[in-house]
């Protein structure tokens, strides 16, 4: 171990590896469709990763008795956070200048989850968030791997220095005791992100116990090289082997692949290989060592932390990237990266201070002004109001702009704020009586009149919670009590339907005990909506629906059935941030069939209601109506539009 990793010794190989993964992540973001699995190049990166740290930390252990956390930590403050809090102020700033105001919050939150090392967690929990699950990449999205690499950073340390301790208690080699200690390591996160993959895949993209394997596997390739003496053929073979397995992952894995999983060996273990091989040449050919590579792998931090925002700013001022933009992008990413590396990036790391706490001092420091500047800024928008007195003024005519051709005053800021389109939501989702995809709970929310006489219930998917807050209206004019069933992506049909290619037991499941629920309820009516699922059968789709409004019918309840309200073929928090005056649908390409009228027929009991003429005129479905937001996203209503809609709903259904 001593001789195969001596302190000082450069590997420009690895240097040249860390370029090739840098350029697989920047042509994969820039042109996706010519890399499609560029995104290896994060494990790539893991595997070197693991490689240097356990080589750096092993070394220190044998060489120095002992593994210095402080000296450690230092180093690892120098050399990584300096550049990270730079590009985060710098993007926060961006942010204000070039995104849309619907974005901001989302931004400065993940600022801070980025600042603190923690957005993997964070992007975990938004891809099986449904809320979250449609928003834009935000320009610190790629912050989740360095998170990743930090929190190994943290934990692997300590965890080195426990089995060094074991392994001088019980007599064992310390080089053993920490290979049987990461090798564990490895085995059960491996098996983890095969399992985790298969059942949740977007889950198991960003948490760190599905992807530590990947730095375990680097860390016990440092500890295990001094047996591997591999001849001039075999390395050659191990190099042509590792670059085949790395650039087929890079080309044939895809958006689609279910990652990581068992795939990521493909990538990794060509890294390793590489790695193992070490510096070859074959004639001419210098392999990774070539001056390029290099180049790029000197400032393949900087370049990773700086191309990201730079295409989502584009991204977000130009719409699409093209040849030339990508181009224009890579040489702007080159320059501002190498400003960065010889600015920031190198002068901080070479620093020296007569104090060893100093730089995790300064570190912390930065952290903290970081993270209480994005702070601020989400306090500023929570602090924001969305003034709903406002609906109906003058100002704000809403719906009666296009149902009674109420005027129209310009020069009016939209009704909410574009700041908190996102947020605007019926208030089920922030008593947490919404079931996601995994809740089988009949759980209700109760709004409206609680000491009322008569009660309303709303019942179905997103698409029917979007309209309670025009219900709670109605049911509080009227003095009615208010209760809602409403599940992520659960249709009100019975028919089986999928969830990520998978069977969504849990909506039939949670389907039935509401059903049952309602029943005990008893209540004079039911309102219900769906999206539209195109993936199932008409006919599948109209029986299903039949069968449960009949079943609520002969309880003695009035079903409403509301029909689906338009898509939009943008999201109206980029448009409306950018070019407002163009954030209009045609009608005809966004309004689907109404299969609610065709499952309606010759049933008795229930009511169906069009409410897209409240949403869109003759030709046209605008983001803006009345000075009043109509779209949250692609697909929901704000829930100041939808209350809005209140009077113009009771009239339409009768209540």
């Amino acid at each position: 171990m001593r001789d195969a990793t001596a302190p000082g010794e450069f590997r420009p190989e690895i240097q040249g590896l860390r370029g090739l993964a840098v350029a697989f992540v920047v042509i994969f973001h820039i042109w996706p469709a010519a890399l499609p699995g560029g995104y290896v190049g994060v494990d790539i990166f893991f595997v070197i990763s693991g490689f240097l740290i356990t080589g750096l930390l092993t070394r220190m252990a044998l060489n120095d008795g002992g593994i210095s956390v402080v000296g450690f930590y230092t180093r690892r403050v120098r050399r990584l956070l300096p550049a990270a809090i730079v590009v985060l102020f710098v993007t926060l700033a961006g942010t204000l200048l070039f995104v849309s105001d619907a974005w901001w919050e989302e931004t400065a939150k993940q600022v801070m989850a980025s600042a603190l090392y923690v957005q993997n967690w964070r992007l975990a929990e938004q891809a099986v968030d449904y809320l979250g699950a449609e928003d834009a990449p935000s320009p610190v999205q790629h912050f989740w791997s360095l998170s990743i690499e930090e929190q190994f950073y943290i934990v692997w340390p300590l965890l080195m220095i426990a089995a060094l301790w074991w392994a001088r208690c019980r007599g064992h080699s310390p080089v053993q005791m920490l290979t049987f200690v990461l090798g564990v390591v490895l085995a059960a996160s491996l098996a983890a992100s095969v399992v985790v993959t298969r059942s949740d895949p977007a889950w198991a993209y960003f948490v760190s116990y599905t992807r530590i394997w990947e730095l375990a596997l680097g860390g016990l390739l440092a500890l295990t090289l001094d047996r591997l003496q591999p001849n001039g053929r075999a390395r050659t073979a191990m190099a042509v082997a590792g670059m085949l397995a790395m650039l087929a992952s890079a080309i044939l894995f895809s958006r689609s692949t279910d990652f990581p999983g068992f795939k990521a060996l493909l990538p990794t273990l060509g890294a390793a290989l590489i790695i193992a091989a070490g510096s070859i040449r074959i004639g001419r050919f210098r392999g990774l060592d070539a001056a390029a590579l290099r180049y790029i792998g000197d400032r393949s931090y900087s370049i990773y932390l700086w191309h990201w925002p730079l295409i989502i700013f584009y991204v977000a001022r130009r719409g699409t990237i093209g040849l030339v933009d990508g181009v224009a992008l890579i040489i702007a990413t080159l320059v501002v990266s190498g400003l960065s590396y010889r600015f920031v990036e190198q002068p901080y790391r070479h620093s020296r201070s007569s104090l060893a706490w100093r730089p995790l001092i300064d570190g912390t420091a930065a952290v903290g002004l970081c993270v209480a500047a994005a702070g601020g800024l989400v306090y500023a928008i929570d602090r924001q109001p969305i003034d709903v007195s406002l609906i109906g003024t003058p100002n704000y005519p809403g719906p009666a702009a296009l149902v009674a051709n109420a005027a129209v005053p310009e020069g009016v800021k939209p009704l909410p704020p574009l700041s908190k389109i996102g947020a605007d939501v019926p208030v089920i989702y922030r008593m947490k009586c919404h079931q996601e995809q995994g809740g089988i709970d009949a759980t209700g929310c109760r709004l409206g009149d609680p000491a009322g006489t008569r009660t309303i219930v709303v019942m179905g998917d997103s698409h029917a919670a979007q309209w309670v807050p025009a219900v709670d209206k109605i049911a509080k004019d009227r003095k009615w009590k208010l209760v809602t069933f409403t599940k992520a992506a659960c249709p009100v049909t019975r028919v089986a339907i999928l969830d990520d290619s998978k069977p969504y037991e849990q909506c039939a499941l949670w389907r039935e005990r509401v059903l049952a629920a309602i029943a005990k309820l008893k209540p004079d009516f039911v309102v219900t909506s769906q999206s539209n699922y195109t993936s199932i059968a008409q006919d599948a789709m109209i029986e299903g629906l039949r069968s449960v409004w009949s079943e609520l019918a002969g309880e003695g309840a009035r079903v409403v059935a509301i029909r689906n309200t338009p898509y939009s073929l943008f999201d109206p928090r980029n448009c409306l941030g950018t070019d407002p005056g163009n954030c209009i649908n045609p009608r005809s390409k966004v309004e689907r069939g109404d299969i609610y009228a065709l499952a309606a027929r010759s049933m008795t009991g229930v009511t169906v209601v069009d409410m897209n003429d409240t949403l869109c005129g003759k030709d046209s479905c605008p983001a803006v109506v009345g000075n009043i937001v109509v779209l949250r996203d692609n697909h929901h209503l704000t829930a100041t539009y939808a209350l809005a809609l209140a009077p113009y709903l009771a009239k339409a259904a009768g209540l």
